[in-house]
């Protein structure tokens, strides 16, 4: 639905994209690549004026480049790149295989046969959308090619400083933990992209799916994650305007913080496995002995591929996101509890 809410914002302004590149004569795919480089410099300012303040940024600039449909277009276009692909792999890919274990907890009676958007049925279309959405290596490609796009990570930090905020507001989202990974995944992209592996070959490359595709696959569980909580955000600030939730509002947002909690604790669990194996996979082995049972791996490299004193920049993050993981555990016994107590009644009460 986030992706789905972006597109509806991002389909007016390439309409209107479209016509002033056409009045400019700016039609080629050439020509728009070299006006979008133009505006970059801007998108980013806008970008940057956005996670300030009110009373901090230029209330001037800010307003004249919010109101800029280039601009507007070239940060919600950088986002769409990835989020459109990140949705279609997230959804076929693991989104499909929870909805088979959903169906297989529920059972086949009660409100999970008969009621509309009957669990099975969603399933079945989940593993239709597989195939009409094509390969996963398909969404991975796309994925590794826009995800290092300047503008989209500039918009990535600013979720970085939300989520520290949302922490600092409501801790049982799981914000915190998700913050911490989301910096620790920057943090590898950025050494990929300059580091080599054992032989001395590049590694951020994109004939090397082995290195992007698994850092594709981690940036999905991120921003899954960072959905679910902002989604909580909104159920509780609308909510009491829905008769069907308002009684019960603070029930629902406290079993979904508890679910969010515990889905951001496996995003960044797997987005932290992930990005050492690419950290710390890709070089040489340097044990060269173990004294009483201490291994000497665990390095920085230098280069070649060797590894040469401790990378405590990652060492650090990771043990941050460790930390970070706490409560997260009580939020998952929290989320069971309640689920238990749901009765699933056999004959439905409703026409």
């Amino acid at each position: 639905m986030a992706t789905a809410r972006l597109f509806d914002e991002l389909d007016p302004l390439e309409k209107i994209k479209d016509a002033k590149f056409a009045e400019q004569g700016v039609v080629t795919g050439m020509q728009q690549m070299k006006a979008f480089r133009a505006l970059t410099p801007p998108a980013l300012e806008f970008v940057e004026l956005a996670a300030k303040p009110e009373a901090e940024r230029d209330a001037a600039r800010f307003e004249a480049l919010k109101a800029d449909p280039l601009v507007q277009y070239l940060v919600l276009d950088a986002q769409a790149n990835v989020l459109c692909p990140a949705t279609k792999l997230w959804n076929t890919g693991h989104g499909a295989t929870m909805m088979r274990e959903a169906v297989a907890l529920m059972g086949g009676y009660g409100i999970t046969e008969d009621c509309p958007g009957f669990l099975g049925h969603k399933w079945m279309d989940a593993q239709l959308e597989a195939t009409y959405e094509g390969p996963e290596a398909v969404q991975r490609r796309q994925i590794s090619v826009t995800m290092a796009n300047e503008v989209f990570l500039a918009c990535y930090r600013n979720w970085i400083k939300e989520l520290r905020a949302i922490a600092d507001t409501h801790p049982d989202t799981g914000a915190c933990v998700l913050a911490s990974a989301m910096e620790l995944w920057l943090w590898t992209l950025e050494h990929l992209q300059t580091a080599k592996d054992a032989t001395g070959a590049k590694l951020f490359s994109g004939n090397r799916h082995g290195v992007v595709f698994p850092l594709c696959d981690a940036l999905c569980w991120l921003l899954a994650s960072r959905q679910q909580i902002l989604d909580i955000l909104e159920l509780e600030a609308k909510g009491p305007q829905s008769a069907t939730v308002a009684e019960g509002l603070a029930g629902y947002v406290n079993f979904f913080s508890d679910l969010a909690a515990t889905q951001a604790a496996s995003a960044a669990g797997q987005a932290s496995r992930i990005c050492a194996e690419l950290v710390y996979g890709f070089t040489s082995p340097c044990c060269g002995g173990h004294d009483e049972g201490a291994c000497c791996c665990g390095g920085k490299q230098d280069g070649t591929g060797k590894l040469a004193g401790t990378v405590e920049a990652f060492a650090k993050l990771r043990t941050q996101v460790d930390a970070c993981l706490a409560g997260t555990r009580l939020a998952k016994d929290r989320a069971a509890d309640a689920l238990a107590q749901v009765m699933i009644p056999e004959a439905l009460d409703y026409p």
